[in-house]
């Protein structure tokens, strides 16, 4: 009996020892974390919550769908052609559009790294959550950089063709550059 009373007595101030180290100093104040992540993370312009795996699409022409390729207007087959860092890439070209989709998987650094397209070492957009940045902007042409890990980015160019292309819903050449890339990201699984 003297054992039993023993156990409990040592149970119970175990128990009042847990719910002492669960209290606050100050009943009503949170009591500060040490874990977590820093405020610099958070305030990270290159942050990336969610990455995809670019490189799980080896065929750049599959980057966009059919019916997205139809929602923006390009009526071509799409043809593999090679990016300015060597790797595939996927044009589709006709009277309205001429549009590109150049994965990065290759040189190994996401859109922090790829400091001249950046401005003052910061994206200068954003497209789906995916800090991105603007190149080439024109009246008539926009290419719009994504960076979906640290280390894989996409460029989408595109560029209005002769046809009244305003007709189509794309008067904004970086909001349809944009609009396209968001379509990539949807295409694109989680890393």
């Amino acid at each position: 009996m003297n054992t039993t009373r023993t156990t409990l007595a040592a149970a119970a101030s175990l128990f009042g020892l847990g719910l002492a180290g669960c209290s606050s100093p100050t009943p009503g104040q949170p009591e500060p974390t040490t874990g977590g992540e820093t405020t610099s993370a958070v305030n990270d312009p290159f942050r990336i919550d969610q990455p995809k795996n670019l490189k799980a699409i080896s065929d750049p022409c599959q980057l966009l769908n059919r019916q997205q390729l139809q929602e923006v207007g390009a009526t071509t087959t799409g043809r593999q052609d090679k990016s300015q860092w060597g790797q595939a890439n996927c044009a589709w070209d006709d009277a309205k559009l001429a549009l590109q989709v150049s994965p990065d998987t290759v040189q190994g650094q996401g859109l922090r790294y790829t400091t001249k397209i950046v401005a003052d070492g910061k994206p200068t957009a954003e497209v789906a959550g995916y800090p991105a940045t603007h190149v080439g902007a024109t009246s008539g042409s926009c290419g719009t950089y994504v960076s979906t890990s640290d280390t894989e980015l996409f460029l989408v160019d595109f560029q209005m063709g002769t046809e009244d292309f305003k007709a189509s819903g794309f008067s904004d050449p970086c909001a349809a550059a944009d609009e396209i890339a968001e379509m990539v990201i949807k295409n694109l699984p989680p890393a």
